[in-house]
């Protein structure tokens, strides 16, 4: 998604706005007191108004002849991040290398969804013999008390990174890149590396066994998910995806992954970490992947798409037993399937 560069423009329009009655109660006065006391107060009144509008118009017409015509400019909140840490978990990977890390993006806020996953899915105790670790990837929030209740989180179950980015979804990108940058310098000789969201239902039995396969050697320079190819850049600046040219200019996007959930061997952590510095940030967190790709020489392994869905749809344990994911889960469907499903991935063959 985009980030809204706000201009002045914008900036007035929402002062306006929010502040539109008491504005025009001010401007009544004044006019009460230049006008003759023979006006009604429904003329006043209009012609508050009309002020009003007259303001706006002018400052439209200011910025129009400055060239700042377009809604929206593409300008991340931050920018890359200063890399400062505010909980690094530096030891995580100090016992050796997993076979698997879950990299998850969170919310600092949402604690509830982290616990369940804790229970479920991101159980880093699933599959016997196979070490798996997770970590929740969070950017910073602006209460203070969430702060402290994520601190304390980390305190308990050493599974949150956070840089002093500002957590919001267009910031995706900066999170999943504070992920691979932790892997790359503090964890580089992990097996794989398994991005995937929060509202997934996600398999670590069929992962592991039928694909990643830990009794052969791992695999290096190996991405895949569910794979996007020919998507189009959208140049109109009105649109949600809006992308400028002087961003990307090419007419069509390299291969890349939904960004629901994709799969990496540990050794292209570095290189997408080198890889990220020629590239333009922009909130697209899953093109912005595949650009890295595209640069590093990496295809994209295919066959694994029909493993990954990225749709919703009706839970099946059967079905559900033998893919890597399926989209939209929320917590509270997530907790109560589960003990079934970890049935399914017993019994269904």
């Amino acid at each position: 998604m985009p980030l809204g560069k706000v201009t002045l423009m914008q900036l007035l329009v929402l002062l306006f706005f929010f502040y539109r009655n008491t504005l025009s109660k001010i401007f009544q006065e004044l006019l009460l007191m230049a006008l003759p006391p023979k006006c009604t107060r429904t003329g006043i009144v209009a012609m508050s108004w009309l002020l009003i509008i007259l303001i706006v118009s002018l400052s439209y017409n200011k910025n129009i002849n400055k060239g700042t015509v377009s809604p929206i400019t593409i300008q991340p909140v931050l920018g890359y991040s200063s890399g400062h840490y505010l909980i690094e978990e530096n030891t995580k990977c100090a016992g050796g290398p997993p076979f698997l890390m879950l990299l998850i993006p969170s919310s600092p806020q949402d604690a509830l969804i982290r616990d369940v996953l804790r229970k479920t899915w991101a159980n880093e105790n699933l599959v016997d013999g196979i070490s798996i670790k997770r970590l929740f990837l969070l950017g910073s929030s602006l209460n203070t008390s969430v702060q402290e209740e994520v601190k304390r989180e980390s305190e308990v179950f050493h599974d949150i990174i956070q840089q002093d980015f500002l957590d919001s979804y267009n910031n995706l990108t900066l999170k999943t890149l504070m992920g691979i940058e932790w892997i790359s310098r503090l964890c580089p000789n992990v097996s794989y590396v398994m991005k995937i969201d929060s509202d997934m239902f996600f398999n670590p039995w069929f992962l592991v066994q039928h694909i990643l396969q830990p009794q052969k050697p791992a695999k290096v320079g190996f991405f895949s998910g569910l794979v996007v190819e020919k998507a189009i850049p959208y140049r109109n600046k009105d649109s949600k995806w809006y992308m400028p040219t002087s961003m990307y200019s090419k007419t069509h996007y390299p291969p890349y992954c939904s960004g629901t959930g994709y799969i990496f061997s540990g050794d292209l952590a570095d290189k997408i970490n080198t890889a990220k510095e020629s590239i333009p940030l922009f909130p697209y967190e899953d093109v912005f992947m595949g650009i890295c790709l595209e640069i590093i020489g990496v295809k994209i392994s295919r066959p694994l798409g029909a493993w990954f869905v990225g749709e919703r749809f009706r839970y099946n344990r059967c079905q559900f037993a033998k893919l890597v994911m399926v989209h939209h889960y929320g917590p509270d469907e997530l907790l109560k399937l589960w003990p079934d499903f970890t049935e399914a991935v017993k019994t269904c063959t």
